[in-house]
C-alpha cells in the first residue's frame, strides 16, 4: 500500500518462537542427527569429530591450495564458519507491523518434512553417489543445467 508501514521494509518470517527453544533457535546438529536417524542412517554425532584449532588449519591449507592452484576445495573458511556458527531469526518486527503470526509450528512443519524426506526423496537417494548421494533426478536436473549454460542458455525449471 502506498505510504504504508511495511512499505520497502525487508521481513523474515519463520515459525518463531514455536522452535524447541523459546528465543526462537534450535540446536542445528541436534536437528540433523533427529533427520539422519529417522531416514534410517546411523548417527552423524557418533562420528568422529574435529576439534575447531584442527578445522582452522584444514580451511587455512584448502585456502592456500586454492590461491596457489586455482582450484576450488570445498573445505574453507566460509564453509567452517557456516557450519559452526549460532544464528537465528527474529519475527518480531514481521509481528509487530505486519500482525504476523505463524500457522505451522516448528514440531508440526519438521515432522511432516521428515515423513516427506522419507517416503518421497528416501526411495530414490543414492548410496553410492559418492558423498552427496543425489537422486538420480537431480543429477539429472543438474545435468540440464550445466548443458544449457555451456551453450549460452540458462534454462529455467
Amino acid at each position: 500500500m502506498p505510504g504504508g508501514k511495511a512499505l520497502g521494509q525487508f521481513y523474515i518470517v519463520t515459525d518463531g518462537a514455536t522452535h524447541p527453544f523459546a528465543e526462537g533457535y534450535l540446536l542445528f546438529w541436534d536437528i540433523l542427527e533427529e533427520a539422519s536417524l529417522h531416514m534410517g542412517f546411523s548417527s552423524i554425532k557418533n562420528r568422529v569429530s574435529l576439534p575447531m584449532w584442527l578445522l582452522w588449519l584444514l580451511a587455512s591449507v584448502c585456502e592456500a591450495i586454492t590461491w596457489l592452484l586455482g582450484i576450488t576445495l570445498t573445505l574453507s573458511y566460509s564453509n567452517v564458519k557456516m557450519l559452526t556458527m549460532h544464528r537465528w531469526f527474529t519475527i518480531n518486527k514481521a509481528e509487530e507491523d505486519l500482525g504476523y503470526k505463524p500457522i505451522v509450528s516448528f514440531a508440526d512443519g519438521w515432522g511432516d518434512t521428515l515423513v516427506w524426506f522419507k517416503s518421497n526423496w528416501l526411495p530414490s537417494f543414492d548410496p553410492n553417489a559418492g558423498l552427496t548421494g543425489l537422486a538420480k533426478g537431480t543429477e539429472d536436473k543438474i545435468a540440464t543445467q550445466v548443458s544449457g549454460m555451456a551453450g549460452g542458455s540458462k534454462k529455467a525449471d
